[in-house]
């Protein structure tokens, strides 16, 4: 569709700047389409720490009512059972617990939970460390996820329970624990909904038992070379990080394509419209070549002699027109061949113009050995003279081909507009008579192989 072959360097050159200012303004939109992805991003990741926060809230603060329960029976255990039962009214809950000094003694429901009766929260293991905190802090601690003694991994609320001994003084009673399903305890944050919106997740923290990242969640595409953000979620005492980026790349996304493909075709088409542009350019000044040029010298023909007398004219300023002719320019042509004529003209024609470039002018050619040299300024008959006595000793020394050394002579008729002549016809009627004069009045300039008959 677009040969570049047939592209000019110039239109090369405009595709080249086209197409880097297509890639600049695709970038540009991609940039702005992440942006404001990435303003959606933000209102997205605020209300999903939100939902996390609060779903995990909810679930831990259901201890309160066995810590309450316990200080209201002065660290008896009454009505246990009754209790749980309330409170595990989420399937995310796998048990409620009750610790005295740290040990586990209830749990509900007890049916698949035996393994963790007898557990020392305190003793060396997975989550003793969140229960010493609680101790320590009195206050509700979040721990995990790890593994269970009963298999599967959970998140654990631990809550101290102090008590009054009656003189102001608190004694440490035990910890009321809930323990959480994972990932289930999750659900309700409805985290899965940020893929149908294009977004990845991940949720992590700095592990407290080996001080390295933790992965506690994340969607199964999740990719961490994407640009992302993310907030600090605060649950109690953990601080977790929530992390949410596209799920695809920017090259992976049809309106990264689109403007790219766009950008191409729309440089490829404005090149194709210069270079059509310039091909009629060409193809104009060719015709016009034809029409106005002389095919053997390059310079105006008959035609466009009179185009340019025309425009002159219609000025209305004096300006001068000379006429030329060479000297026995047809006996060259019959000695020495037509080729040998064609290079007697193109000599004769460059030498003219190399003495006329410092004046405005115009030199055409209109016959076999004819020519024209309009000066477009009002000329004196000394200036002429002079200008065309350089042109005649220049070429007192012409070899052109085949060592054919002669002279080459020619000779002048010269009228000025508006004295000699209104009109075309009249002026160079009144130029070739002058040049007639000056053929009969001129010298024999033949020489060497050129013999007269």
């Amino acid at each position: 569709m677009f040969p570049f072959s047939s592209f000019s360097k110039r239109s090369v050159f405009i595709l080249c700047i086209l197409l880097i200012l297509s890639g600049i303004a695709s970038f540009f939109l991609v940039q702005r389409k992440f942006q404001i992805e990435h303003g959606k991003m933000e209102m997205i990741i605020l209300n999903q720490s939100n939902k996390i926060t609060n779903v995990l809230s909810k679930l831990l603060y259901k201890t309160q009512a066995l810590a309450s329960l316990i200080i209201q029976n002065n660290g008896e255990i009454v009505n246990f059972e009754k209790t749980a039962l309330a409170m595990v009214d989420d399937p995310a809950i796998l048990n409620v617990l009750l610790a005295p000094n740290g040990i586990v003694s209830d749990v509900y429901p007890k049916a698949g939970n035996e393994a963790v009766l007898g557990l020392n929260f305190f003793s060396k293991g997975a989550g003793n460390k969140e229960a010493i905190q609680a101790k320590e802090t009195g206050e509700m601690v979040l721990g995990g996820p790890f593994p269970l003694v009963q298999g599967g991994e959970a998140l654990v609320g631990r809550l101290p329970i102090y008590l009054n001994d009656g003189h102001g003084n608190k004694t440490f009673w035990g910890l009321v624990s809930v323990t959480l399903k994972f990932p289930q305890a999750l659900d309700g944050a409805e985290l899965n909904s940020l893929g149908e919106r294009g977004l990845a997740y991940e949720i992590w923290r700095m592990s407290p038992d080996t001080g390295g990242k933790q992965v506690i969640a994340s969607s199964p595409f999740y990719n961490s070379d994407t640009p992302y953000l993310e907030k600090s979620l605060h649950i109690l005492n953990a601080h977790w990080i929530f992390r949410i980026s596209p799920i695809k790349f920017w090259y992976q996304y049809i309106e990264s394509w689109l403007y790219i493909i766009i950008g191409i075709i729309g440089s490829l088409l404005i090149t194709a419209l210069i270079q059509h542009a310039q091909d009629l350019g060409h193809i104009r000044s060719q015709l016009e070549d034809i029409v106005y040029k002389d095919s053997l010298t390059g310079l105006l023909n008959r035609r466009g002699l009179f185009e340019t007398l025309t425009a002159l004219m219609q000025k209305d300023e004096p300006f001068s027109l000379c006429y030329l002719d060479l000297n026995k320019f047809k006996f060259i042509n019959d000695t020495y061949g037509h080729s040998t004529g064609d290079n007697v003209l193109l000599f004769f024609s460059q030498e003219i113009q190399r003495y006329l470039r410092a004046v405005p002018n115009t030199f055409a050619r209109i016959g076999g050995d004819e020519f024209v040299i309009l000066f477009h300024n009002e000329t004196t008959e000394e200036e002429l003279a002079k200008f065309f006595e350089k042109i005649h000793h220049s070429l007192q020394s012409a070899t052109i081909v085949n060592n054919n050394d002669f002279l080459i002579s020619f000779s002048t008729g010269t009228a000025c507009y508006p004295r000699d002549g209104k009109d075309i016809d009249t002026l160079i009627n009144h130029a070739d008579k002058n040049m007639y004069k000056d053929k009969q009045n001129s010298p024999k300039r033949f020489r060497g192989s050129i013999r007269e008959s």
